[in-house]
């Protein structure tokens, strides 16, 4: 069994807001071991985890199951979702074959467990990673899965993050680690037609954590390379998301982004 980084996250100021609440529910009744958080929590992870306050809010629950070493996964995840009160939602188009999306009306869960002053809709996205062997992949009632670009070397370069939720008790994810999390975020900027800029935010972030960018290109592999070139094209120094995180922490990130495109061009 491969050993996993350990990280024990500190609760930031104001505690885990929503949808964190959901997270937790989940990992309760869906273990870690089946699944890895992606998207804008798994930034938030890493920037709590090296005290970064800047970071983007988002309501969606971002999940890519482990079907290449468990069977029927997107059915069992389903079903769990369900019995959560999630709904999958189906696609507008009729000629659509592809579903990822699990919505849940905030009015229906239980007090206990919805966070104080959330109002959207609880959102969760079940992916699988590009490349995973169509054996295994399996349909998602019915439906064709959606696969995340980079999402194969992020389930490569999983970290154990330990979290403290729900009134204190500790909940345990996978999430890529932060150089895993920064490649995908880079594979995401490329692909997303609809708000890229929300990935270079998160990029700007997780570059921010990396705290040894020299060890980083050591692990350089396969689309690596490519994909910090496109952060460093379009994360030039005076880029609006350094803004955001202030100037010390914005010369941390951008001395990392440095190191790791020297000589890649």
């Amino acid at each position: 069994m491969i050993e996993r980084t350990e990280v024990d996250v500190p609760t930031p100021p104001g505690g885990w807001g929503a949808p964190w609440p959901d997270v937790a529910e989940i990992e309760a009744a869906f273990p870690h071991d089946r699944w890895t958080l992606v998207g804008g929590l798994m930034t938030q992870v890493h920037a709590a985890a090296h005290g970064i306050t800047a970071v983007r809010p988002t309501d969606d629950v971002d999940i890519v199951l482990h079907v290449e070493t468990t069977r029927g996964l997107p059915g069992a995840a389903a079903s769990v979702l369900e019995r959560l009160g999630y709904r999958l939602v189906e696609p507008i188009d009729p000629r659509e074959r592809t579903a990822h999306r699990f919505r849940r009306d905030r009015r229906q869960v239980d007090v206990v467990t919805a966070s104080p002053g959330a109002t959207a809709d609880g959102v969760v996205d079940l992916l699988i990673a590009d490349h995973a062997a169509p054996s295994v992949v399996g349909r998602l009632r019915g439906r064709t899965m959606v696969a995340i670009d980079g999402g194969t070397q992020a389930l490569r370069r999983t970290v154990l993050a330990t979290l403290r939720i729900a009134r204190g008790a500790p909940t345990v994810l996978s999430t890529p680690s932060v150089l895993g999390a920064l490649v995908l975020k880079a594979a995401a900027f490329r692909a997303d037609s609809r708000d890229p800029g929300r990935h270079l935010q998160d990029a700007a972030v997780l570059l921010a954590c990396l705290d040894d960018p020299f060890a980083a290109r050591e692990q350089f592999a396969g689309s690596d390379r490519s994909r910090v070139l496109t952060l460093a094209r379009h994360l030039p120094e005076d880029a609006a998301p350094w803004r955001l995180l202030g100037t010390e922490t914005a010369g941390q990130g951008q001395a990392a982004l440095r190191i790791l495109a020297a000589g890649l061009a």
